[in-house]
Order: C-alpha cells, then sequence, then structure tokens
C-alpha cells in the first residue's frame, strides 16, 4: 500500500525526466507534485485502479507486464514516468499493469486531472510527454523482440543491465525467484543460467543478492535485446 512521506528537501529534479525538463514547466509541474511511498510487489497502475494518478519515481523500480500473464515486458525507474496512457484516454492501458520491484522505494505522483491542466497550460511540457512515450515505446519494443527471439540468456542479461541502470549500487535485491516471476520463467531456467554468467565472472550471486562484477562483459552478453533508458539519472555506458 503507498504511504505518503514528509518533505524532507528533495525535488522533482530526483526523477530524470522532470530534471530535463525546463524551468518554466517544472514550476508548472511541482506544486502539484506529492510523495508516495511503496513495498516490493505493490502495484503502480492496474485496469481496477480508481486512484487516477501518474507516477514519477526517483528511488523505486517498477516492472510493466500484462495484468492476466507472468514476465515483464518492460520497466520503468527515475528516468521516467508510470500510468501517462490515462492523461491520452480512458482504458488504453487496461491489460496493463506495473509492480514494484526489489526494495520498493518513493515516488513523486500526480492526479490525472491535474496532469491534464499543466499539460494544456504548456505545449512543451507535452511535447517533452511525447518524447518519453517514444523512447518507452523503443524498450518495449527491444524487450518483445528479445522474447520472440527465444533466447533467455540475452534476455536476462538485458533485464540485469536494465535494473542496474536505475539504481545507485552493483548489487542488486534480488532472489532467483522474483527474477523468474518478472521475466516469466521457471526458477530453475534463472538459475542455471546466473550459474553460467556467474562462472564467466559476469556476476556473483549470494542469498537474495546478486552483484554485478563486469557490466561491459552482461552488455556484450545481452547483444540487441538492450537499450539503454533515455533520459537523466541513468546508465548510458
Amino acid at each position: 500500500m503507498p504511504i505518503n512521506t514528509p518533505e524532507d528537501g528533495m525535488t522533482g529534479l530526483a526523477n530524470g525526466f522532470i530534471a530535463s525538463l525546463s524551468k518554466a514547466d517544472r514550476d508548472l509541474l511541482e506544486p502539484r507534485l506529492f510523495r508516495l511511498r511503496f513495498q516490493t510487489g505493490d502495484v503502480l497502475a492496474n485496469p481496477s485502479d480508481e486512484s487516477r494518478l501518474i507516477f514519477f519515481p526517483v528511488t523505486l523500480v517498477v516492472c510493466v507486464r500484462f495484468a492476466d500473464r507472468g514476465g515483464g515486458i518492460g520497466m520503468v525507474g527515475r528516468e521516467g514516468i508510470v500510468g501517462l496512457s490515462a492523461v491520452l484516454g480512458e482504458g488504453l492501458d487496461d491489460a496493463m499493469e506495473a509492480t514494484v520491484l526489489m526494495e520498493g522505494g518513493w515516488t513523486l505522483a500526480i492526479t490525472v486531472e491535474d496532469m491534464e491542466q499543466v499539460c494544456l497550460a504548456s505545449p512543451t511540457l507535452s511535447l517533452a510527454l511525447l518524447g518519453f512515450l517514444h523512447a518507452y515505446s523503443s524498450q518495449l519494443g527491444w524487450m518483445i523482440r528479445a522474447r520472440d527471439r527465444g533466447n533467455f540468456r540475452e534476455r536476462l542479461c538485458a533485464w540485469l543491465l536494465m535494473l542496474h541502470d536505475r539504481v545507485d549500487s552493483d548489487f542488486l535485491p534480488l532472489t532467483h525467484g522474483s527474477l523468474a516471476f518478472q521475466l516469466g520463467v521457471r526458477r530453475a531456467s534463472v538459475t542455471d543460467a546466473l550459474h553460467v554468467l556467474e562462472g564467466e565472472a559476469y556476476l556473483r550471486c549470494s542469498r537474495g543478492l546478486i552483484s554485478l562484477m563486469d557490466r561491459a562483459g552482461l552488455r556484450r552478453s545481452a547483444g540487441g535485446s538492450y537499450e539503454p533508458p533515455r533520459g537523466g539519472n541513468a546508465v548510458t555506458v
């Protein structure tokens, strides 16, 4: 469940999309934002959600997936936005949900009604939102392509890189089971693939933790399945 958190001096600049806006657009947006904290496994947005909120993650990362089947097809963290389709029209993403990963975290949020008012007041902000949607659609395309090719090793490496892009540590608090859920595969498949990657010294696994040792090696293994996030506060090497 979301928890309101008090202000502690952090602003919208902690989210890469908001930081990329002009000062004028930030000044329009930031007074309407409030803070929420979510725990691992919480659902930010799904078909039954009536809160009508749009989220600008700061320390949390979400897995975007079809609500009626396993396996993530996209990821959003501090570089982006969750729930933006609510501004574009009712029911556009009825089949999708966004689930909080790893250790949870906090996000900035705005009501759909306030977001609509800000968009009407600023054409440049509206264009920036379209730019994010384009980048996000590209990410979905890469991940769907990876699933269609059936190369699980590539897809696992790409997913680990995407998680790493959105945190400030080389240590990812992940279990084999949680990765299997995110990728829609058997736990044994994840365990086998991680053992191979560990043998190649790309990462190290311990109980509930995956440590990235060689990001460049993981990126080579991901092949064409990985695309770095576009926006601020993201790894782009």
